[in-house]
């Protein structure tokens, strides 16, 4: 062949993921990142315990724990703040590892670091263009730099270039939410996840250390709207003054609208996930809208699984092929339990609640069951 390398392009969950898996099995890989090194974009992640075993698999989960807060627990309340039901996530994943909420600069950071070892990262890079060939893939990066690889593998999240270049799409699907994320100081009595639900809105606190918070605010709107930066801060406070404490407490405390990342909630589906030599994974190939906190876990499945089958049978397009069948299966389960759980979010508020009273673990848990088995 006229290369052995892989091409990853994306620096971010997945692509670091591989990057790490790819070197414990012996494969050289190039990663380029179009944005500059430091912090990622975003807030605060929840790792459900599927993503700390396939953590623990490129040696990260434990320095996630230490950096992050263990979540044993998951409770939700109207948003008046009468408790509705709490799960105890702690049990319920103990074979696969502790549930974490942390950081999203953390865990980058993490990744990057154990990534360094051995590999360089071209930051301000992506793909210009690329042909194929029944050998190699020839790539042509923005810095002007040539070169052929054995696979190229896209994963450069939601917005993937690689997905519009090689498969011509499909953008993303608005999920008729639109969501707002920052971070505060942890509030006295939050503990584990605790989410507060409205009629049309939901405000999710979670502990990411001893003394700090992960906040996601959504509202299900028929269409996305936009929400500059000027006046933000008053238009989310506005939103949400109805709520109970501590969630005003915390909107109170914002200072400046930078703080507020804000985007609406989409998703990719895609028949293919790969096109001869070139093949989509995490985000890139199958997003989904954030109520199942599973995004981290299967970008990170997808490269230990691609890793394997690479290292097994080399990145000709049927191991690619075998890829997609192994994977789909799960992704697909994800997909379904979000669609389900957001309809449960759409129903009339007092069945809603009623439903979340009497059912709410014994839904969890199968929700989730199938993700305690190995990808």
């Amino acid at each position: 062949m006229p290369s052995d390398r892989v091409l990853i392009v994306g620096g971010g969950v997945a692509g670091l993921s591989l990057a790490i898996a790819l070197r414990r099995r012996g494969i050289p890989a190039v990663v380029i990142e179009r944005g500059e090194p430091g912090p990622t974009a975003g807030a605060g992640l929840y790792l459900v315990g599927a993503a700390t075993r396939a953590l623990a698999a490129l040696g990260v989960a434990e320095a996630a724990t230490r950096v992050g807060a263990v979540i044993r627990s998951q409770t939700f309340y109207t948003h008046r703040g009468r408790r509705l039901a709490e799960i105890d996530t702690e049990s319920f994943w103990a074979l696969c590892g502790p549930c974490i909420g942390i950081a999203r600069a953390s865990l980058h950071r993490l990744l990057a670091e154990r990534a360094a070892a051995g590999l360089s990262i071209r930051y301000g890079t992506s793909v210009v263009a690329l042909a194929q060939d029944a050998e190699a893939v020839s790539v042509e990066c923005t810095d002007r730099s040539q070169a052929r690889y054995t696979l190229v593998v896209g994963a450069d999240g939601i917005r993937s270039f690689l997905r519009r270049l090689v498969l011509g799409g499909p953008e993303p699907r608005f999920r008729g939410q639109v969501g707002w994320r920052f971070l505060a100081r942890r509030p006295p009595g939050i503990d584990g996840w605790s989410v507060f639900l409205g009629p049309d809105r939901a405000f999710l606190l979670l502990p990411i250390s001893a003394d700090e918070v992960y906040c996601y605010a959504d509202r299900s709107l028929p269409q996305p709207l936009a929400d500059p930066p000027l006046g933000r801060l008053e238009r989310l406070r506005t939103a949400f003054q109805d709520f109970a404490e501590p969630v005003r407490e915390v909107l109170a405390a914002l200072e400046s609208p930078e703080q507020v990342h804000f985007a609406a909630i989409e998703d990719v589906v895609l028949d293919q996930w790969s096109r001869g030599r070139v093949l989509l994974i995490g985000d890139a190939a199958h997003a989904t809208s954030p109520n199942m906190a599973c995004g981290v876990a299967m970008a990170v499945e997808d490269a230990l699984v691609l890793a394997e089958l690479v290292g097994e049978e080399g990145p000709a397009a049927a191991a690619l092929a075998r890829f997609q069948q192994r994977r789909a299966a799960r992704v697909r389960w994800v997909r379904t339990q979000t669609d389900r759980r957001d309809r449960l979010r759409r129903l009339p508020v007092v069945v809603r609640n009623a439903f979340l009273r009497l059912r709410a673990e014994r839904t969890y848990h199968a929700n989730y069951r199938p993700l305690l088995d190995l990808p």
